[in-house]
């Protein structure tokens, strides 16, 4: 599947041979160890892409803060997504002091302390560097990363985003969960996760990875995903008593504090079939239904609403 592997240590070395021929019956399990070059060039278009992670004092981002960054460049093949070069030498992982009070929660799950982040500082300048030389930015749950990035270092909002969480279908893949952990056991690896860099090294492997059941990579979703055009659509004043309805279509609530709240709300590319189906199930009538267009620029961010 890709020419070098994800590993330092070989399966050949694991396992014993009385093994190889009952596949089924066991699973291995390694540490996960990403090499310079993953594959090797085959004259395709070559493209320079960036994973983004981030730690947080907590889990809201109108009220919480970064307080570690890390960013790895690596270089991929629009037409196949093979993972090329990965740019360990330009990676990045920073802690800053936030404002707000690291919760303990986060430390637990981080092992971020308020005292380890007293006085640290991100140069700005230098993630603006990074993030300049990139054609696309990628995140494991890019919902939560990019309003949390784009709230401290606003350049991130030039570039196209996307997800490997939601760009893929993990259910239909076989998976049960879409989590980064999760997924790299799946995959036949650990890492020390909740650590930003940590994590960044382990969505990479996973954009390398081929899906089991489609057979596509899993960069080539997350590239198709990024050009997708999709619509907002927002179904404002909606009947209460048809909230279930549109629960089961696939609509969220956004609540009344948040800007542009209280109003439920979905994203499809098939603007004009969501707006008849508004009108004939949920209102009954010809009602004016605000839309909004979605894109890799702003897809994931505050500045959709």
């Amino acid at each position: 599947m890709n020419d070098h592997d994800l590993f330092a240590i070989p399966a050949d070395t694991v396992l014993r041979e009385s093994a190889t021929g009952r596949a089924n019956d066991w699973r291995l399990l390694r540490r996960l160890s990403l090499p310079r070059v993953l594959n090797e060039p085959r004259g395709g278009s070559r493209k320079r892409a960036l994973v983004v992670d981030v730690e947080t004092t907590g889990l809201s981002p109108e009220v919480d803060e970064v307080v570690q960054l890390a960013m790895l460049p690596f270089t991929y093949e629009s037409e196949t997504g093979r993972i090329l070069e990965i740019e360990h030498n330009s990676a990045f992982e920073g802690l800053r002091e936030p404002a707000t009070p690291i919760s303990k929660e986060a430390t637990l799950v981080t092992g971020i302390t308020q005292e380890m982040v007293v006085g640290q500082e991100i140069d700005a300048d230098f993630v603006e560097e990074i993030v300049d030389g990139v054609d696309l930015v990628v995140a494991h749950n890019a919902a939560f990363d990019r309003p949390m990035v784009e709230k401290h270092w606003k350049y991130f909002a030039n570039k196209p985003w996307s997800c490997s969480l939601s760009s893929v279908d993990w259910l239909r893949e076989g998976h049960s969960a879409g989590k980064l952990d999760y997924l790299g056991m799946r995959f036949g690896w650990f890492y020390d996760a909740h650590r930003a860099l940590a994590d960044c090294e382990a969505c990479l492997a996973l954009l390398a990875q081929e899906l089991p059941v489609s057979g596509r990579r899993v960069m080539s979703a997350v590239r198709e995903a990024a050009l997708l055009e999709e619509y907002l659509v927002c179904a404002i004043d909606a009947p209460y008593d048809l909230r279930l309805k549109l629960k089961e279509r696939g609509y969220r609530w956004r609540p009344a504090e948040l800007p542009s709240g209280k109003v439920w709300w979905t994203i499809t590319p098939d603007r004009e079939t969501e707006i008849t189906w508004l009108r004939s199930e949920i209102y009954g009538r010809e009602v004016n239904v605000p839309t909004r267009k979605v894109s890799a620029m702003n897809r994931f961010s505050g500045r959709l609403w």
